[in-house]
């Protein structure tokens, strides 16, 4: 399922991003100041150390952690892992400098994957330097078109590169297909140049913040709006489009009503609602979300379903979860291993209705996710591949402790609701009373969104921090006489 509608919400220290269709919630994204995502940078980095028996090296790419280069990624050309005879020391040595691009951001105590085997994408292609071929994406499957859109690139592809047309380049006109082709590959002159001209550890190309991506990612024929709340954000995402987008200009548009944009759309009471374990089910039943740093399970229970019989209730409800499993794992982004206990069903049939259920469900996820199948204890097993932390890990302190929101996300939610309050009436000063916790923050980690605020309402905020008041709440007071 593809938006419809983006709202691009940017308030000091924070940038939202919800997605939308039919008014219903189907994602949401947060870029954080200072913890902004480096999935798609491309940096010239130092072999630091080749590790044998690991088949990997540790690259310095300039950042906090090293990045881990595995074998499989170390190939400059995708093959087979069978390969008996690869090793990781037949592709960098201790020294070499490295053009490398980050698949993956840095969490807990490890670095960012890496990899060799850079590409840049547009809206309805991708490049891959160094590799052959045009590939067309699955999920185009109307034979003519495919043929079509293999004759556009494979006409302009040559041995410097291939190309992988996304599913959204079935809407596209060739025109437009071969001045993107252009565009990534001028693009990639530039960046080898940038490497060529540099020294070890460096950044040579920064991929688009989340806001731009937003629209590169999702500006398909499915979308009709796209809501902004900033005026700077809103300049840079309508150059972006006017330079490579251009039918996207007409549905950029800028957000001003009296009430903040999420609030307009109901999304902030969603947002709270995707972070709470417990989820309803229209038959009465639920689910029970539970994270853990090794897998996340999911109970399904029948709570006050009924009326056909156990068998028939169970099956009901099951499929009722699957396709509400489907929705909360991307809404909330969780991945890597779940493991979901279904109500349990006597008859096979019902299982593997349930199944191909769930399996239809989860179609079009661009994680890829994969159902395993039931085990011998009768719980479903699945994977889904990492994109970046879930909604619980970047709002809640320890989603596994509960899901209390962080210092830092109640601090950041306390600066958008002063200058919610200062928008309702100007103040001589404003006073933020808020947990001690949640004053370290304002002081440590969101100092600078703090600040931003401040000026923007003229220097008038203080902070105070209350014993016993909770780490999610915070109060806003006038003060100064007003």
């Amino acid at each position: 399922m593809r938006p419809d509608h983006i709202l691009i919400s940017v308030s000091p220290g924070e940038t939202r991003i919800a997605y939308l269709n039919q008014g219903q919630l189907i994602g949401l994204e947060f870029e954080r100041s200072g913890r902004e995502s480096r999935v798609g940078d491309i940096y010239l980095g130092r072999v630091e150390g080749v590790i044998h028996n690991l088949q990997a090296a540790f690259i310095d790419i300039g950042l906090a952690r090293s990045g881990f280069l595995a074998l499989p990624e170390a190939r400059p050309v995708r093959t087979s892992p069978d390969e008996r005879d690869d090793a990781i020391g037949n592709y960098v040595k201790e020294g070499d400098a490295v053009v490398v691009q980050v698949l993956r951001d840095a969490e807990e105590d490890k670095g960012p994957k890496i990899t060799v085997r850079a590409s840049l994408s547009g809206r309805d292609l991708v490049y891959t330097p160094g590799q052959t071929g045009v590939v067309v994406s699955r999920r185009i499957t109307d034979a003519d078109e495919r043929q079509r859109l293999s004759t556009v690139i494979g006409a302009t592809a040559g041995d410097d590169g291939g190309f992988i047309l996304r599913t959204a380049a079935q809407e596209a006109e060739d025109e437009d297909l071969v001045a993107e082709t252009e565009r990534l590959r001028d693009r990639w002159s530039a960046i080898e140049a940038a490497a060529a001209n540099a020294n070890a550890p460096a950044l040579v190309y920064r991929d688009l913040d989340a806001a731009t991506r937003a629209l590169r990612e999702f500006g398909s024929a499915d979308l009709e709006r796209i809501t902004i709340d900033d005026g700077e954000t809103m300049q840079r995402i309508r150059a972006y489009a006017e330079a490579e987008t251009p039918d996207l200009v007409q549905l950029i548009e800028s957000h001003d009503g009296s009430e903040p944009l999420f609030d307009t759309h109901g999304v902030e009471e969603l947002i709270d609602a995707a972070l709470s374990p417990v989820v309803g089910l229209p038959s009465g039943g639920s689910l029970i979300i539970s994270e853990t740093p090794a897998l996340t399970a999911i109970d399904v229970n029948t709570g006050g379903a009924g009326g056909g019989g156990r068998e028939q209730t169970a099956l009901d409800v099951n499929r009722e979860a699957a396709a509400e499993i489907a929705k909360q794992v991307r809404l909330r982004n969780i991945s890597g291993l779940l493991v979901i206990d279904f109500i349990r069903m006597r008859r096979d049939e019902n299982r593997e209705t349930v199944l191909s259920a769930f399996r239809r469900a989860l179609m079009g996820d661009a994680q890829q996710p994969q159902v395993i199948g039931f085990t011998a204890l009768g719980l479903v097993e699945m994977t889904r591949r990492r994109q970046g932390a879930s909604l619980s890990e970047i709002v809640c302190a320890d989603p596994a402790d509960g899901y209390l929101k962080s210092p830092l996300t109640t601090a950041l939610e306390a600066l958008r609701g002063v200058l919610r309050e200062a928008a309702a009436g100007a103040a001589a000063e404003f006073v933020l009373e808020v947990s001690p916790t949640v004053a370290g923050a304002l002081s440590g980690a969101a100092s600078t969104a703090f600040e931003a605020t401040r000026t923007r309402l003229g220097g008038g905020l203080k902070v105070a921090a209350v014993e016993g008041l909770a780490v999610d709440a915070f109060r806003v007071t006038r003060g100064g006489g007003a």
